[in-house]
Protein backbone atom coordinates (compact mmCIF):
# COMPACT_ATOMS: atom_id res chain seq x y z
CA UNK A 1 0.00 0.00 0.00
CA UNK A 2 1.40 3.36 -1.04
CA UNK A 3 0.65 6.58 0.71
CA UNK A 4 1.52 10.09 -0.23
CA UNK A 5 0.78 13.62 0.81
CA UNK A 6 1.85 17.15 0.38
CA UNK A 7 2.75 20.15 2.45
CA UNK A 8 1.62 23.69 1.87
CA UNK A 9 4.13 26.31 2.99
CA UNK A 10 2.54 29.62 3.90
CA UNK A 11 4.55 32.64 4.96
CA UNK A 12 4.04 33.57 8.60
CA UNK A 13 5.50 37.05 8.39
CA UNK A 14 8.28 36.06 10.80
CA UNK A 15 11.89 36.38 9.75
CA UNK A 16 15.25 36.31 11.46
CA UNK A 17 18.36 38.10 10.30
CA UNK A 18 21.93 38.12 11.56
CA UNK A 19 23.29 41.66 11.21
CA UNK A 20 26.50 41.06 13.17
CA UNK A 21 28.86 38.11 13.32
CA UNK A 22 32.11 38.85 15.15
CA UNK A 23 34.39 35.89 14.43
CA UNK A 24 37.15 37.13 16.73
CA UNK A 25 34.92 37.66 19.79
CA UNK A 26 32.70 34.71 18.80
CA UNK A 27 29.57 36.83 19.16
CA UNK A 28 26.50 36.78 16.93
CA UNK A 29 23.56 39.15 16.96
CA UNK A 30 20.19 38.02 15.62
CA UNK A 31 16.95 39.94 15.20
CA UNK A 32 13.46 38.48 14.90
CA UNK A 33 10.87 40.49 12.99
CA UNK A 34 7.15 40.03 12.50
CA UNK A 35 5.75 41.84 9.47
CA UNK A 36 8.84 44.09 9.50
CA UNK A 37 8.39 45.02 13.18
CA UNK A 38 11.39 44.18 15.36
CA UNK A 39 10.24 41.93 18.20
CA UNK A 40 13.42 40.59 19.72
CA UNK A 41 17.19 40.97 19.50
CA UNK A 42 19.40 38.12 20.68
CA UNK A 43 23.15 38.33 21.34
CA UNK A 44 24.92 34.98 21.52
CA UNK A 45 28.38 35.04 23.09
CA UNK A 46 29.91 31.63 22.43
CA UNK A 47 33.11 32.34 24.37
CA UNK A 48 31.25 32.91 27.62
CA UNK A 49 28.31 30.63 26.68
CA UNK A 50 25.94 33.51 27.44
CA UNK A 51 22.77 34.58 25.65
CA UNK A 52 21.31 38.03 26.11
CA UNK A 53 17.89 38.95 24.72
CA UNK A 54 15.97 42.16 24.41
CA UNK A 55 12.26 42.04 23.68
CA UNK A 56 10.03 38.98 23.41
CA UNK A 57 7.80 37.01 21.06
CA UNK A 58 4.52 37.41 22.95
CA UNK A 59 3.03 39.30 19.98
CA UNK A 60 3.26 36.15 17.84
CA UNK A 61 2.51 33.56 20.53
CA UNK A 62 -1.01 33.17 19.14
CA UNK A 63 0.18 31.91 15.73
CA UNK A 64 -0.60 28.23 15.22
CA UNK A 65 -0.80 25.68 12.43
CA UNK A 66 -4.22 24.42 11.32
CA UNK A 67 -3.63 21.52 13.75
CA UNK A 68 -3.19 23.94 16.66
CA UNK A 69 0.58 23.58 17.01
CA UNK A 70 2.39 26.76 18.02
CA UNK A 71 4.48 28.15 15.18
CA UNK A 72 6.75 30.25 17.36
CA UNK A 73 8.11 29.34 20.78
CA UNK A 74 10.70 31.68 22.26
CA UNK A 75 12.94 28.95 23.71
CA UNK A 76 13.00 27.09 20.40
CA UNK A 77 13.81 30.26 18.46
CA UNK A 78 16.70 31.09 20.82
CA UNK A 79 17.99 27.51 20.48
CA UNK A 80 17.91 27.82 16.67
CA UNK A 81 19.73 31.16 16.84
CA UNK A 82 22.42 29.64 19.08
CA UNK A 83 22.87 26.73 16.63
CA UNK A 84 23.15 29.16 13.73
CA UNK A 85 25.70 31.22 15.69
CA UNK A 86 27.81 28.11 16.28
CA UNK A 87 27.61 27.24 12.57
CA UNK A 88 28.68 30.75 11.51
CA UNK A 89 31.63 30.83 13.91
CA UNK A 90 32.80 27.25 13.20
CA UNK A 91 32.70 27.91 9.45
CA UNK A 92 34.17 31.45 9.62
CA UNK A 93 31.05 33.02 8.11
CA UNK A 94 31.12 36.72 8.95
CA UNK A 95 28.34 37.72 6.55
CA UNK A 96 25.41 35.25 6.67
CA UNK A 97 23.41 37.13 4.01
CA UNK A 98 26.27 36.95 1.54
CA UNK A 99 26.80 33.28 2.41
CA UNK A 100 23.12 32.45 1.76
CA UNK A 101 23.14 34.34 -1.55
CA UNK A 102 26.22 32.38 -2.63
CA UNK A 103 24.50 29.09 -1.75
CA UNK A 104 21.48 30.06 -3.84
CA UNK A 105 23.68 30.99 -6.82
CA UNK A 106 25.47 27.63 -6.59
CA UNK A 107 22.15 25.75 -6.52
CA UNK A 108 20.87 27.65 -9.55
CA UNK A 109 23.96 26.63 -11.54
CA UNK A 110 23.19 22.94 -11.07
Amino acid sequence: MKSFGFTIFEPTGIRTDYPLVDLEKQQVTARIFYKDKLLMTVLVDLQSDHIQKEGNLSEVAHLTTPDGIKIVEEEREISIIKSQAEFFIENSISNPTEYEQQLIKEQLRK
